[in-house]
């Protein structure tokens, strides 16, 4: 058959080494240029890189990007349709969290990328609840709901922004008007005054700007503070709990009671598995040598010493998520042993 009857994300899928890793790269392209910025900066692809260092893609990003920033609807219904047959399991949720990382990697969530997560979560099957509870668990702060486009007041405040500057053009008519009347020195002066009055507008949107991230980084701060405190209390009910059992005899092998111990800790502990490969950005049945080298790359990543030129804050919340993948680290570790 001719080449000429495929598209160009066609032909890519056919020559890529793993079509799913392909459709999954195209998404999270498109998912970084929906916030309205139209391109991909130097600091989004170095974040795509490090997101899908193990995607079996190798044809680079260009004509991803292109498909991406037109955007190509047909080729990305095709990506959507690719990753919902192949993406499951653990596999789905890895994907999910690595799509949060890349939309809420410079700061607050823009609408466009708001809406394309949700879309991600409903195409692989996962509800809105259980969404919004894996968005806290790697955004540090719970997801807002979107602006509804079909609700009434959506649109009058449109309206309203709309005749304002309506009214705003329309002033600045008149004002034009009676300035060719006046002298140069008026001219220079109304002139003067406009300017004065931008600069107090641009100094007043600047203002509400960090306002707006201080508050974010605070709310991130207390999110973690939360979780990290549960965490905490849960792991000390589980050493309890198991310290009770160990006291008491029961045995983890055997049959009968104990044989339906055991399947629970079992099951127990392969879901722990699973949550920590999660952390650490791994699928399923990673090798030994898979971790290793996923906690040296995210620990050189997200070592505390790295942002002793930051805020507190800052620091703060690196040492927790470093602690994070060394938990998890540490427990698979002694599952290989």
């Amino acid at each position: 058959m001719a080449s000429s009857r495929f598209t160009p994300f066609e032909r890519l899928l056919l020559s890529s080494r793993n079509e799913a890793d392909t459709a999954a790269l195209l998404l999270l392209a498109w998912l970084a240029m929906s916030d309205g910025q139209g391109t991909l900066s130097d600091r989004k692809r170095a974040l795509l890189d490090d997101l899908t260092g193990d995607f079996r893609h190798d044809h680079g990003y260009q004509l991803i990007v292109d498909l991406a920033s037109a955007p190509d609807f047909v080729a990305l219904q095709l990506a959507a349709e690719v990753l919902q047959r192949y993406y499951r399991g653990p596999r789905r949720e890895t994907f999910l969290r690595q799509a949060i990382h890349v939309a809420t990697h410079e700061g607050a969530l823009a609408a466009g990328q708001h809406h394309v997560l949700r879309f991600l979560a409903d195409l692989l099957g996962v509800a809105p609840e259980t969404f919004e509870v894996l968005f806290r668990d790697v955004a540090g702060y719970p997801l807002a709901a979107p602006e509804d486009p079909s609700a009434a007041h959506y649109w009058r405040s449109r309206e309203s922004a709309g005749h304002q500057d309506s009214s705003q053009q329309d002033r600045h008519g008149a004002h034009g008007e009676n300035s060719r009347e006046r002298t140069a020195g008026e001219e220079s002066d109304a002139k003067g005054s406009r300017e004065r009055h931008r600069k107090e507008q641009r100094d007043r949107q600047r203002e509400h700007a960090k306002e707006e991230r201080e508050n974010t980084r605070r709310r991130r701060w207390r999110w973690r503070r939360e979780e990290t405190g549960q965490r905490e209390r849960a792991d000390d009910g589980q050493r309890s709990d198991e310290g009770k059992r160990r006291r008491e005899g029961f045995s983890h092998e055997g049959f009968s009671h104990e044989g339906a111990h055991a399947k629970g800790h079992a099951t127990g502990s392969n879901e722990k598995a699973q949550r920590a490969l999660a952390v650490l950005g791994l699928m399923e049945n990673a090798q030994k040598s898979e971790i290793k080298r996923a906690y040296r790359r995210l620990a050189q990543k997200y070592h505390p010493d790295r942002y002793h030129a930051q805020s507190q804050e800052a620091m703060v919340t690196a040492s927790l998520r470093f602690q994070r993948i060394k938990n998890a680290y540490d427990y698979l570790m002694r599952q290989h042993a």
